[in-house]
């Protein structure tokens, strides 16, 4: 019996645990990153943010609206993001 509840309870951890993580950053799958904006490029209209979970850079293209907003971020963005058509992330919006 005892035995029993420390699995159930060991794997209740794990499934909070990871679903935390997926929860962090979204994932590509879910078209969200989050982190924080370490670059911006005007005339490549594009930025790059340091994910939270990977701790890797993401650059992302954008418009003009969402490039400004980004500029006027001093800390953590989630972007909403599309993959285009020649495989380039493309920021549809963010989010503070």
């Amino acid at each position: 019996m005892k035995t029993k509840n420390i699995v159930i309870k060991g794997i209740a951890v794990l499934f909070f645990l990871s679903s935390g993580a997926v929860l962090a950053c979204g994932g590509e799958a879910s078209g969200k990153h989050f982190g924080q904006v370490t670059s911006i490029d005007s005339t490549k209209s594009t930025f790059t943010i340091r994910d939270a979970e990977t701790r890797s850079p993401i650059t992302f293209q954008a418009n003009q609206d969402v490039l400004s907003k980004a500029k006027s971020t001093n800390g953590n963005i989630m972007v909403n993001y599309e993959e285009n058509e020649n495989g380039n992330l493309e920021a549809m919006s963010i989010s503070l």
